[in-house]
């Protein structure tokens, strides 16, 4: 019999968290645990006890494609990098992606990032320009964001025209040093954003942690199906 393969975010903060629903489900891994309590993550393959499934450490954006590409049965990953890898696949960016071979509401938000979303931030004097934007739509904003498709698609919802700067990381500095009137990040405590002199217009979305899980699996394996019931008798 095959063995089912689990990618987890390998990023100490979530990793824990995102094991631990599959260790009370019965998927206890003596040599993952043994990984996680090192913080070493220089291994990145793991077998459950029972050896019935594998685990595989993946860096949390790549685990969409992961799932997409079946080189993973199910993963757990955030809002934030399944629906940017989903919008980025049907805009046509980058040809190889499918972005339709896996699902997502199978079990319900796992809660591994919990307090996170999406927001709006930007300096407390450019505010007033952000509030005419929403209400004239003939003024362009111009707003950075680490995930442009999930910004974009956000603003266009609003019905606000924007110029979508696409960046990185250390997106708090725009607003101060580039010309950006805002920014569309993801934001937990909101230091970082006080650190630098913003405040935050609007919160767009929470960030959901979701398993997900391949079309292809589930039509092929019949394991599939029982294993996510488990998951979803601890969740």
């Amino acid at each position: 019999m095959r063995k089912i393969e689990v990618a987890l975010p390998k990023g100490q903060r979530l990793l824990d968290k995102a094991y631990n629903i599959f260790q009370q489900a019965g998927y206890k891994s003596t040599e993952l645990e043994q990984e996680i309590n090192e913080k070493s993550h220089k291994q990145l393959e793991f077998t459950s006890d029972c050896g019935r499934c594998t685990f595989l450490l993946v860096r949390i954006a790549d685990i969409p494609q992961y799932i997409d590409k079946n080189w993973a049965d199910m993963g757990i990953s955030a809002f934030d990098c399944y629906r940017e890898y989903e919008l980025s696949s049907v805009s046509g960016i980058n040809r190889s992606m499918r972005g339709d071979n896996f699902v997502s509401d199978l079990l319900p938000s796992l809660n591994l990032c919990s307090g996170s979303r999406f927001c709006v931030a930007g300096l407390p004097e450019r505010q007033s320009f952000y509030e005419k934007c929403k209400n004239n739509h003939e003024k362009i904003i111009t707003v950075a964001a680490q995930h442009p498709h999930i910004a974009a698609r956000y603003f266009d919802n609003k019905g606000m025209a924007t110029d979508i700067v696409t960046i990185t990381g250390s997106s708090e500095i725009m607003p101060k040093h580039a010309d950006v009137d805002a920014i569309f990040d993801i934001v937990e405590s909101g230091r970082a954003l006080a650190e630098n002199g913003l405040i935050i217009y609007e919160e767009a979305m929470t960030i959901q942690t979701k398993l997900l899980v391949s079309r292809a699996a589930i039509k092929y394996d019949p394991q599939i199906l029982p294993m996510i019931e488990e998951l979803k008798s601890k969740v």
